[in-house]
């Protein structure tokens, strides 16, 4: 007789996520057949139908709500529900099968790392040509590269959680935990991968990237340096190597150089509104969660 599956948890927490939460949660428990799995949506103010979505399958989802749209409150809300570690914490507009998860826990185990991922892949279908020429290079970066975690899922080990303790009222929540574990403390599970979804437009690409620097920008503040900050590249070593053509760099410091100018006009307004890239929630592809062919 086999060894029962190990427990783990699953936060999700869900502003307005009519859209994909379905999606999500049926990835999720696809595959699971075990009562193990315990899964907590925070949705945090919602005012569309999440919470209906995420009651109606019953006494498998466990659902906390909270009037105050904010992810942080929402994650320190799951937490409070949630009984059992490893813990994932998840994106609602992310599909990754259990098997996924279980893949990261054992490696996590087999390593020592406190946090883990699936690998992630890019699914660009549908995005222009010029968020493609982006993508190719950010894929090339020590932040993809050096055993990512984040972009929508992360699982913390008991150890882990401790040193992460409650989240903060920061905007980018994946960047912290990530920053908080240097690359020998975080674990890349090869055998499965989700599927990041990018904007497909370049209004929405340098929304998404205004955002992502806002938030490491405030991380600076709070924190200074912390010591998984992704390592410094040049471009132009990643030129020399062949990685990368001279289009795509053009394009990607177009888009960086557009996204610190947002950043600035953001910052200088006292701006720290919330901007969520609508198009990249629009189009799911067929690989969810596949497990890598040999």
């Amino acid at each position: 007789m086999s060894e029962p599956l190990p427990a783990f948890s699953v936060v999700i927490p869900a502003h307005n996520e009519e859209n994909v939460l379905a999606r999500c949660l049926d990835t999720l428990l696809a595959d699971f057949k075990s009562s193990g799995l315990e899964i907590v949506v925070a949705a945090n103010g919602c005012t569309d139908r999440t919470v209906e979505i995420a009651r109606s399958y019953g006494d498998e989802i466990r659902v906390v709500e909270i009037l105050e749209a904010s992810k942080h409150a929402a994650l320190n809300a799951g937490d409070q529900a949630a009984s059992v570690f490893p813990r994932v914490y998840l994106d609602a507009d992310i599909t990754v099968s259990a098997a996924a998860i279980r893949s990261v826990i054992d490696e996590m185990g087999r390593t020592g790392a406190l946090v883990g991922a699936p690998r992630a892949v890019i699914d660009l279908d549908g995005s222009s040509t010029i968020v493609r020429s982006f993508y190719r290079v950010w894929c090339e970066t020590p932040w993809f590269t050096d055993n990512l975690v984040g972009s929508g899922i992360y699982v913390l080990s008991a150890t882990g959680h401790a040193r992460v303790g409650a989240f903060p009222a920061i905007t980018n929540d994946d960047q912290y935990v990530h920053d908080l574990f240097e690359v020998h403390e975080r674990v890349t599970s090869n055998a499965f991968h989700f599927l990041v979804r990018p904007p497909r437009t370049v209004e929405g690409l340098i929304k998404r990237r205004t955002r992502t620097l806002v938030g490491q920008r405030e991380m600076d503040r709070r924190f200074g340096r912390l010591p998984g900050r992704a390592r410094q590249i040049s471009l132009m070593e990643l030129l020399r190597r062949r990685r990368i053509n001279v289009w795509d760099l053009m394009v990607y410091a177009f888009i960086a150089k557009m996204a610190a100018f947002a950043a600035d006009r953001k910052e200088q307004r006292g701006d720290g509104g919330w901007e969520r890239d609508e198009t990249s929630r629009t189009a799911p592809s067929a690989m969810r969660g596949q497990k890598e062919s040999s």
